[in-house]
């Protein structure tokens, strides 16, 4: 599997089992994975230029009035609270009812424009994650076949549907958040410091020094977040397989096992997400207390001092309006750096699933197809000229071995041979799902590692053993491989296939809507179905995998009577496990243990009385057992 697709912050890895060095090393790539992620995340969220900064100018906006406001009220606590203003001013009331409002008006506007914020950032982080959601599915779809061999479905799955829900409701949910946090701290050390110096130093050194207990905490909950989200994809792949395999598993009686696999990867998650939230959860009550307590501290040291005359170490000097203002300050500055520790899970899940988001669309494939030459209207020569390959790259595990035959237009090539010999890799190297590790193939003099993979495949019509159908429509799933047929077309494929007459039975008939899988339709229908859509894509190369494999002989009968009037004036490639289906064939290869040990047509090779003789009269005995 790879992991650094799905696991690109490598949170998997136990620190304690290597060296310190190591470790630094190891952090500081996170470090650096991490700040780049952030960088790109912001291109995002910036889909209109200057969108990122017009948030960030009203937050500002909203924090000034919201410490404006907060000296306001020392101000009107200090002025209009004292009996000496009332005494000597006719107009107090009229005064302090201006200055009442001007506060109100404060206040209200900070709310304003914190609201308009927090709007701004959630359509900020819902574009920005469609956005990213379409383009990390469009370079996962632009990965070659053998990408998918590699990668768990599921976590891909994972990643494209909760990983980006993360990365929303982490911008959504903290972006504002942490802006507030970096203004409101700001913006109060400002007046705080306005107000006493004396009491801003100390209230700065004593704080930082209070929260190292809520720092040791995010520390231990930070990796734990990392495993939660790598062990949901776990989770997720797992549920994904067996859910497809379910009438398999229920078959063979095999829910208990299944459950208790499911039961260990629930665990898995369980301790890291337990563990970490509890961590997380501890901070916010322990901040609230730090608060409280340095709401404590600053009135008694404020109150120690102006009885001392110390002074401030301002221009102000200590009164009620200012330890007021002052408290409040502490109460914001405080607030709001707690309460980014309190979202502090939101904001690490956030960062993890930026990152593998982003993983996903940094991804592209070692060749760059939009480069390749394209190639149409093809005559269908194919040649396969000392073919070697194998599924993991290494030549010490060849599934093909040299590997060689040409094809010319309108032959019929049968590959025969035992399970696991590579009758289904030399197809899969024909569509190009695969390269070859050495030698060439060829259609017409088009070598397949200098063609675009659609326009190579745009030559070939493949029907493949199993069959897979959309839940749409069985007009339109056959329509698939042709999107300009039309319904009469489509109609007269299925006529050739004879699947038009049990189609004609549905209540629905074409228009008929396919279950998931196509549940609704036996194995037999839904490979008449593939037949047809092979027959209405009408390209010049035809490949059948085993295409009658799960339908009865009198079926069977049918679609060979129609492949034979597909065939005519086509190369085509046929896998077949009845031997007796392709004793037409113009050439059969014979493959075995990766390599081709025979070939001939049916007739040449029975004369030889070697291995061919030996699987056809296997096979034929079978099927009249």
């Amino acid at each position: 599997m790879n992991r650094d697709i799905l696991d690109p912050l490598k949170v998997d890895i136990d620190l304690k089992k290597v060296s310190k060095f190591e470790r630094k090393a190891f952090r500081k790539k996170q470090h650096a994975i991490k700040s780049e992620s952030f960088k790109e995340l912001i291109k995002y969220l910036n889909y209109k230029r200057g969108y990122v900064f017009l948030i960030i100018i009203i937050t500002l906006i909203s924090s000034l009035c919201l410490t404006a406001a907060t000296y306001g009220l020392g101000y009107i606590i200090d002025h209009y609270l004292n009996f000496k203003f009332w005494n000597s001013n006719s107009n107090g009331l009229f005064e302090f009812g201006i200055a009442i409002g001007i506060l109100i008006l404060g206040y209200i506007l900070e709310k304003v424009f914190s609201f308009i914020c927090s709007a701004m950032a959630v359509k900020a982080g819902i574009y920005g994650s469609e956005i990213m959601r379409s383009k990390a599915y469009k370079s996962i779809m632009k990965m070659p076949i053998q990408f998918f061999d590699t990668v768990s479905s599921g976590e891909l799955m994972s990643i494209l549907s909760n990983d980006i829900d993360n990365v929303s409701y982490g911008i959504c949910g903290t972006l504002n958040s942490l802006l507030a946090a970096i203004f409101s701290a700001l913006t109060s050390l400002g007046f705080m410091f306005y107000y006493s110096t004396y009491l801003t130093l100390i209230y700065i050194a004593l704080f930082p020094v209070l929260l190292i207990l809520a720092f040791v905490l995010i520390k231990k909950a930070i990796p734990l977040f990392g495993k939660t989200q790598r062990n949901i994809g776990l989770l997720n792949g797992f549920v994904e397989e067996n859910l497809a395999a379910h009438q398999l598993i229920n078959s063979l009686n095999g829910q208990q096992i299944i459950n208790e696999q499911f039961d260990l990867y629930n665990e898995k998650l369980y301790k890291p997400s337990l563990k970490a939230n509890i961590y997380a959860g501890i901070v916010y009550p322990y901040g609230n207390a730090i608060t409280f307590i340095m709401q404590l501290i600053i009135i008694f040291v404020g109150g120690a001092f102006a009885l001392s005359g110390i002074g401030t170490g301002s221009n102000s000097n200590f009164t009620v309006g200012t330890l007021t203002s002052f408290i409040l300050y502490i109460k914001i500055t405080s607030s709001q750096i707690i309460k980014n520790f309190e979202n502090i899970s939101m904001i690490q899940t956030a960062t993890i699933s930026t990152t593998r988001v982003l993983n996903l669309i940094r991804m592209h494939s070692a060749v760059d197809e939009s480069k390749l030459a394209t190639i149409s209207n093809v005559n269908g020569d194919i040649e396969f000229k000392n073919v070697s390959f194998s599924y993991d790259n290494s030549l010490n595990n060849l599934q093909l071995k040299n590997i060689s035959f040409k094809a010319k237009k309108g032959q019929v090539f049968a590959i025969v041979g035992p399970t696991g010999a590579g009758k289904t890799t030399i197809i899969n190297l024909l569509s190009k799902f695969y390269l070859p590790i050495e030698g060439e193939i060829k259609i017409d003099d088009f070598k397949s590692s200098e063609i675009n993979e659609s326009s190579w495949r745009n030559q070939i019509s493949i029907v493949l053993q199993d069959t897979f159908l959309f839940k749409t429509t069985i007009l339109e799933n056959l329509r698939y491989a042709n999107p300009s047929a039309s319904n009469e077309e489509i109609i007269n494929a299925a006529k050739i296939t004879k699947a038009d007459n049990f189609i004609r039975q549905l209540e629905h008939g074409y228009e008929e809507i396919v279950e998931e899988g196509g549940s609704n339709f036996s194995q037999g229908e839904r490979q008449m179905l593939a037949i047809t859509r092979a027959i209405i894509a009408n390209k010049n190369i035809l490949i059948l995998d085993e295409a009658t494999s799960n339908v009865d002989t009198r079926t069977e009968k049918n679609i060979q009577d129609a492949m034979l009037e597909l065939m005519k004036g086509k190369t085509s490639f046929v896998i077949a496990h009845r031997l007796s289906t392709i004793v037409n064939a113009s050439q059969i290869l014979v493959v075995k243990d990766g390599k081709i040990i025979e070939q001939g047509t049916h007739k040449e090779l029975l004369t030889k009385g070697s291995f061919y003789e030996k699987l056809y009269h296997s096979s034929f005995s079978e099927e009249n057992e």
